[in-house]
């Protein structure tokens, strides 16, 4: 009964997975190609770096007139809140010149601007 394969009725002829065979010699009809007058390329009108530029000064806000304001701090703090901030502060940067310190004896970090080296630095201050 297994090994009578024909008993089973499969017909392999009609099944095509790969959709319908080409049939022969039919030809598509041209396509047109589109003309093309001038092959020159065209001249960028903006050099990228100036792009790169307004791109970087644009995502920056800077207002001068903010870092010469003043605040009266024994407005808002206690002597002794306002010490103990100092401290923080004091602290907070003593540390980070440590970080500093230890990022330019690396080589690693050499061709880091000093922007950059003063970001990883505040950002190893726990």
């Amino acid at each position: 009964m297994t090994e009578n394969i024909r008993g089973i009725g499969i017909n392999t002829g009609s099944v095509n997975p790969y959709g319908n065979a080409p049939k022969g010699n039919e030809t598509k009809p041209e396509e047109k190609q589109p003309e093309t007058t001038n092959n020159t390329p065209q001249k960028p009108q903006v050099k990228p770096e100036d792009v790169l530029t307004y791109m970087a000064n644009s995502a920056v806000v800077v207002n001068p007139k903010a870092s010469t304001k003043t605040y009266d701090v024994s407005k808002y703090v206690t002597p002794e809140q306002a010490a103990r901030i100092a401290g923080f502060v004091t602290s907070f940067e003593d540390q980070v010149a440590k970080g500093l310190l230890a990022i330019n004896e690396m080589e690693e970090f050499e061709g880091l601007s000093d922007s950059a080296k003063y970001e990883i630095a505040a950002a190893m201050v726990q």
